[in-house]
């Protein structure tokens, strides 16, 4: 019997592969095939005929030719090993570093979740609508889709929204009683209240069978909501039946909530996923794409991406990248190396200077600036990448050394004969993003254009990941070298702009790796969009016009104000459309009433036409200041609006200095709260006339009727107003004498 449908979730389990496949009548069927992962060992053919004569009987081994390395001229014979779980192949490749004294052998394919590369071997895509007839035993997958599809049809999914509260005074723990259960069911909410805690935990069961869910949506569903229920049902020994998923597996109890790891500088948190097997469980607050494009943009990524909806949910922008590239290397047939071992190419201290220079940078002149125009090189380095097949295995190649495509000023090779993993992956992200942002601007509704532009937008993410993901040293198919050769080309190719811009008398004001602010006299509009058309039309590089600003304000340095700082400005269109970066408006750590006072100051400047008009609005921005610090010193600020979000670094007890968010996070593990680094902590800052410095700031759950401290809050809007203001000559000093004077 054939089945038509979409694919809503798959996983692994006692060496076969479940996939639930969401029909076009509504219902959901589950189909399995037995699917064991495979993991694949090479080095010289005697040691390998070896190490399979002490595998065997426990695992299933065979020789198979695959190309060991992405542009490898021949397929080697490499030894094939079957295994039952990701667990058993981690394990069994650590056991065989052993036998071969950790030098015999090179081990690939061994850490690729068996999903992904179920999907990769099928070439299948989550949400793919697809045929399926089983047949012996074995699903035969008729794919009836595409990932290049851009109105694509989506399954009609039967979503809820999903929360609980406990009986608790404060801060939400495991050992509270359960009050009540909400279920958002479209239009309809309903609440379990009624009787014992044991009665609501069955009635919560029941009501998730008789909905059928395809999708629940939570807010702290991986932290607290399922870690919670799983415990208070253990408590009272149902856990058994706490089965929320399709899967007859009931919620477990994981002994790790989370873990901290280090990614762009960062110190960052990731909570462990609670999965319910044969549904989609989406955590708002553990889910970067929906928090910043809302499920169309999830889904987007996980057809595109080829990973499943759940995990694509909660992983890095950086493991979305790594899948695509993992999906073409299994396409041309090349082994996925374990331990990445292809080093940086050795470079003298003359190379290095030449090399590692990164993007052009041209200072902007501090000030306000009147009809500055914007040019901007859209999806610049993942373009040029992927243009100039820019690849850890395709710059400094061994095989085509006098190879005709150069890197600029550095004079390295890159390879002709093969075309690199990386510039593949990148053909359809840079291709699907063009277009969704063509269909936006051609959309005949909102609905549509919200759609479209959330899909571009996590799109854009992951191609802003690329650049710097090609030259992390865990990338399995990037390099440092590769890296240097994107900056190179990103600066020959702003160079020659700013020239061509200059030739037509434009005079360059700023310029940051693939942006430039420029400036003619009364120039128009016509004028900036021939030169986007030149510039574009000579480097062959796409540019697009921004718009040309009324005026824009370039910020300088809070510590040495004669220096300019590179990304925080702020300005307004001539289409009245306002423009800010780097600024307390843009960053998540302000709190909203610094972020509401900045906003109606720019709303005050928004009115002017040009910079003349702009400074005679100061005194009217700063009585908008002045409001808001006198209704901090009355009190007439609500709590949220005073909660500051900062993430810890390090853990609570490993701080030297009591900074606000480590006091916060202390009066947290204090109430038996488990703290992480890398997690994110809200508080308020409350009166500095103690001498307790563990009272100076509170966690927000804690907070209660404690005075906040105004004074602390009247300096950050004195900081923020400065931010707008210091080049004007408006520091910190001198507002603090207005408002002393007022």
């Amino acid at each position: 019997m054939k089945h038509l449908g979409w694919i809503l979730d798959l996983y692994p389990n006692a060496g076969r592969m479940n996939v639930w496949l969401k029909q076009k009548d509504n219902t959901c069927i589950k189909l399995s095939e037995e699917w064991k992962p495979k993991m694949h060992v090479g080095g010289d053919i005697n040691e390998l005929q070896e190490l399979s004569w002490k595998l065997q009987p426990s695992n299933e081994c065979r020789f198979v030719e695959k190309f060991e390395k992405a542009g490898a001229k021949s397929k080697s014979d490499v030894l094939e090993v079957e295994v039952s779980s990701e667990k058993e192949a981690s394990s069994l490749a650590r056991k065989i570093q052993r036998y071969g004294n950790y030098s015999k052998y090179v081990l690939y394919d061994v850490d690729v979740p068996s999903a992904q590369m179920y999907l990769y071997s099928k070439n299948l895509f989550p949400f793919a609508l697809v045929e399926v007839e089983k047949t012996n035993g074995v699903l035969k997958w008729g794919l009836k889709d595409s990932r290049d599809s851009l109105t694509y049809e989506l399954p009609p999914l039967r979503r809820i929204g999903f929360s609980i509260k406990t009986k608790s005074r404060g801060i939400e723990r495991f050992d509270d009683e359960l009050d009540f259960v909400t279920i958002q069911n479209g239009k309809e909410t309903l609440t379990i209240e009624s009787g014992s805690e044991v009665e609501k935990l069955l009635t919560m069961v029941e009501v998730f069978h008789e909905l059928d869910p395809d999708l629940i949506q939570t807010e702290a569903g991986d932290s607290f909501i399922f870690p919670y229920l799983a415990r208070r049902a253990e408590r009272y020994g149902l856990l058994d039946r706490m089965i929320l998923g399709r899967d007859e597996t009931p919620l477990r109890i994981s002994n790790f909530q989370g873990h901290s790891y280090f990614s762009y500088g960062k110190i960052l948190f990731r909570q462990t996923a609670a999965r319910l097997l044969g549904r989609l469980h989406i955590d708002k607050c553990n889910s970067f794409f929906v928090e910043d494009c809302g499920l169309d943009g999830l889904f987007e990524v996980a057809r595109t991406c080829i990973i499943p909806v759940q995990r694509c949910s909660r992983t890095t922008i950086g493991t979305s990248m790594t899948s695509i590239q993992l999906y073409e290397a299994v396409k041309q047939d090349i082994l996925i190396p374990w331990n990445k071992n292809d080093a940086e190419e050795f470079k003298n201290g003359n190379e290095l200077l030449a090399a590692d220079r990164g993007g052009f940078i041209f200072d902007p002149k501090v000030g306000i600036h009147d009809g500055v125009g914007e040019l901007d090189f859209s999806s610049l380095y993942p373009t040029i990448m992927m243009t100039m097949n820019l690849s850890g295995e395709t710059v400094n190649c061994k095989c085509c050394p006098n190879s005709a495509n150069k890197v600029p000023e550095l004079n390295w090779n890159i390879c002709e004969r093969w075309r690199g993993i990386v510039p593949r992956s990148l053909e359809i992200l840079l291709r699907k993003r063009a277009l969704y942002k063509k269909l936006k601007k051609e959309a005949p509704n909102p609905w549509d254009k919200l759609r479209f532009d959330r899909r571009q937008a996590a799109l854009k993410w992951i191609l802003v990941c690329s650049f710097g993901y090609l030259g992390f040293k865990n990338a399995r198919f990037g390099k440092i070298d590769a890296h240097i050769a994107t900056c190179a080309f990103s600066r020959d190719i702003l160079k020659r702009a700013v020239a061509i811009a200059e030739s037509r008398g434009f005079k360059l004001i700023h310029s940051i790796v693939d942006s430039m602010w420029l400036k003619k006299t009364e120039a128009t509009e016509k004028e900036y969009e021939d030169l986007r058309e030149q510039i574009e039309n000579e480097i062959h590089f796409p540019v697009s016009f921004k718009g040309s600003y009324k005026w824009v304000v370039f910020l300088n340095s809070k510590v040495s104000t004669r220096l300019p700082v590179l990304n925080r400005y702020y300005g307004v269109f001539e289409n009245g459309k306002l423009k800010v970066r780097g600024i307390d408006l843009r960053k998540h750590d302000a709190p909203n009433i610094v972020r509401k006072c900045q906003n109606d100051m720019l709303n005050v400047f928004m009115k002017a036409k040009d910079s003349s008009e702009f400074i005679t609005l100061i005194p009217q921005a700063l009585e908008i200041m002045k409001s808001y610090v006198t209704m901090i010193i009355d009190g007439r600020i609500s709590a949220k609006d005073l909660v500051i979000t900062k993430r810890l670094s390090k853990k609570p007890n490993e701080y030297v200095n009591l900074v606000s968010q480590a006091i916060a996070a202390r009066h947290l593990a204090r109430e038996g709260v488990k703290i992480h680094a890398g997690q994110n902590i809200s508080y308020i800052l409350t009166s500095r006339k103690t001498k307790i410095l563990e009272s100076r700031a509170l966690p927000a759950e804690l907070h209660k009727n404690a005075l906040p401290n105004s004074e602390a809050y009247v300096q950050l809007l004195l900081s923020s107003a400065m931010d707008l203001l210091l080049p004007f000559g408006y520091d910190q000093k001198t507002l603090c004498d207005l408002i002393r004077a007022s």
